[in-house]
């Protein structure tokens, strides 16, 4: 279905239609995208919310910059196979004189992060702990680099687990604001299309931040990679949120945000 503000005659209550899209996403692997000019505190609180909650969830977030300590409030277990959190530091793409074609467009290098690269233990390239010992790391390079630490990563949880189960992956990534100012709509693109795959192959729930209205050309551009669009508004001094479903051609009504499944 498009991605509309308002569709009212789409709109269904929370008992039916989005329940029911909401567990089909969650059996089956998805990504989703958060859209809205809010403060960042209304999508941390969001955010934490799809991070999940209790001992069981394996996370990894994909920061440019300490995010708010509330997301990291539920999580028990701060070890590398249950919980990383990256901080990234994307540089620009190099000169066509500098790099090779593909680096030039930001794609990745071959065998960096496909399904049959090598799983790795510590894909990051520095110590930013924040008092959260080795889970912290900081990223630098390019986008193909960032692309490599989060796909390692995720077949660094799966194989830890011997498996992941549906959902138990949660991952959230706030860095696409950088990127976009750093590399051309192409190459995000390609590159948020091999993060979602990388997400969906082993089951896991992501949810990728950007901060623009609905109806935005770069939302425009990277909806259609997503299972669900979530737009993200102040209602007076309330914090609302809004699901528009791709393939079950549902939208909701708009809810508090501390409904969130």
């Amino acid at each position: 279905m498009p991605y509309r503000a308002g569709g009212d005659d789409a709109v269904v209550g929370t008992t039916v239609g989005v329940t029911t899209a909401l567990e089909e996403l969650k059996s089956r692997g998805s990504t989703l995208l958060v859209v809205g000019s809010v403060p960042g505190s209304i999508y941390a609180q969001l955010s934490a919310r799809l991070l999940g909650e209790g001992p069981d969830r394996r996370r990894l977030l994909v920061e440019p910059r300490r995010g708010p300590e509330r997301r990291l409030a539920p999580v028990e277990r701060w070890t590398p196979e249950w919980t990383r959190v990256f901080r990234c530091r994307v540089a620009a793409r190099r000169s066509a004189a500098t790099a090779d074609a593909s680096d030039a467009q930001g794609e990745p290098r071959p065998g960096q992060w496909g399904p049959d690269a090598d799983p790795a233990a510590g894909p990051g390239s520095g110590s930013d702990a924040d008092g959260y010992g080795s889970a912290v790391e900081t990223v630098e390079g390019s986008i193909a680099d960032l692309g490599a630490a989060v796909g390692d990563t995720i077949r660094w949880f799966d194989d830890v687990a011997g498996g992941l189960d549906p959902a138990e992956l949660r991952v959230a990534f706030d860095c696409v604001a950088p990127l976009l100012s750093a590399y051309p709509d192409p190459a995000i693109f390609r590159f948020l299309h091999l993060v979602s795959f990388q997400i969906r192959r082993v089951g896991g729930m992501g949810h990728v931040r950007l901060s623009r209205p609905l109806d935005s050309d770069p939302v425009r551009l990277l909806a259609p990679l997503f299972d669900a669009v979530i737009q993200l508004r102040l209602d007076g001094t309330d914090a609302v949120h809004r699901w528009h479903f791709r393939d079950a051609d549902v939208v909701s009504e708009w809810l508090p945000v501390d409904t969130t499944a």
